[in-house]
């Protein structure tokens, strides 16, 4: 009522939070789960909750809670110097808890350059310099953006499942680079360009067990070419995704089943064929026959042989 003293005690609510100002110190004595969830704890990284374990029994319990319900990223740049320390982490992480396809092991990817220092050696003797091998299945990468989170190397991913990438850039300029090579395999590419390789933007090596992959609205370009994908254990499908100014094919596709979907598919500028199927590889494009899907190619648009096909398919 008018004219009525203020109260000294006044209550704010934030989301389902009611704080009480007349209760002296109460973050620090009673500090609610919410003000942890929801203030605190983004502005700390996994290593410094971790750090903070010996402080008070609080942090230990909490840590403990927030491990096994797998909700502490690791932020590259903050727990780890470099994505190159990243799958240390995730090994030791990795033998203390179980990481699924619904809730994996997430690796957050600031704004900027990235690069990747390591090397991966094939049997042989190969080296792929600049490459990142992936140790562990069930692990999400997970950048700002295409034009803000930039990946200086490429990965190499074999005998994993649910490994996913979003919102980044993969360019990969040292001899042998190829932006993702994956084989009996199972990969996820959500709003990735891969883009400015050596070598393949995408890589798929024929494998003795079942190979996916499934891009949405992803980019293969200004490598040498976009999409290798060969074995006729290997699928993969491309949702509303563009492969251009590559220096040799935007798509070849060697004994494997791959699928074209969406109305923004593109294949275009490329220097040599747009899309090719041989050895029995088969190409769907799920799309009417009067979509621009294949254009502006140095040579020819589609190329079949060897057994190949390219149809389309109106779903």
């Amino acid at each position: 009522m008018d004219g009525e003293p203020a109260t000294k005690k006044t209550r704010l609510v934030h989301k389902t939070i009611i704080y009480d100002e007349s209760v002296p110190n109460q973050w620090l004595d009673e500090p609610p789960l919410e003000v942890w969830d929801h203030k605190i704890i983004p502005l700390l990284s996994l290593r410094d909750l971790a750090l903070s374990r010996t402080v008070c029994t609080f942090f230990e319990a909490y840590w403990q809670e927030k491990i096994s319900n797998n909700v502490l990223p690791l932020r590259v740049g903050n727990d780890v110097a470099t994505i190159g320390g990243v799958m240390g982490v995730i090994e030791i992480l990795s033998s203390r808890r179980e990481y699924t396809k619904i809730n994996p092991f997430v690796v957050l990817l600031g704004k900027g350059d990235h690069q990747i220092t390591s090397t991966w050696t094939t049997s042989g003797g190969t080296e792929y310099l600049t490459t990142l091998n992936i140790s562990r299945s069930n692990i999400t990468f997970l950048g700002t953006g295409k034009d803000t989170t930039t990946i200086l190397g490429g990965f190499r991913i074999e005998n994993l499942e649910n490994i996913t990438f979003k919102n980044m850039t993969v360019t990969n300029t040292n001899v042998y680079g190829n932006g993702i090579r994956m084989g009996n395999a199972k990969v996820e590419l959500f709003d990735v360009a891969l883009k400015g390789c050596i070598r393949n933007a995408l890589s798929i090596s024929s494998s003795s067990s079942k190979s996916t992959l499934v891009a949405t609205r992803c980019e293969f370009a200004n490598s040498f070419r976009g999409a290798y994908v060969s074995g006729s254990l290997t699928s993969a499908t491309f949702n509303n995704c563009v492969f251009n100014d590559n220096k040799d094919d935007g798509i070849y596709g060697w004994a494997s089943t791959i699928h074209l979907h969406g109305e923004s598919t593109a294949i275009h500028s490329n220097r040599e064929y747009g899309v090719i199927a041989v050895r029995s590889g088969k190409v769907f494009i799920h799309l009417p026959s009067n979509h621009n899907t294949s254009y502006n190619n140095g040579d020819e648009d589609r190329y079949t042989a060897y057994g190949g096909t390219i149809t389309n398919v109106e779903d």
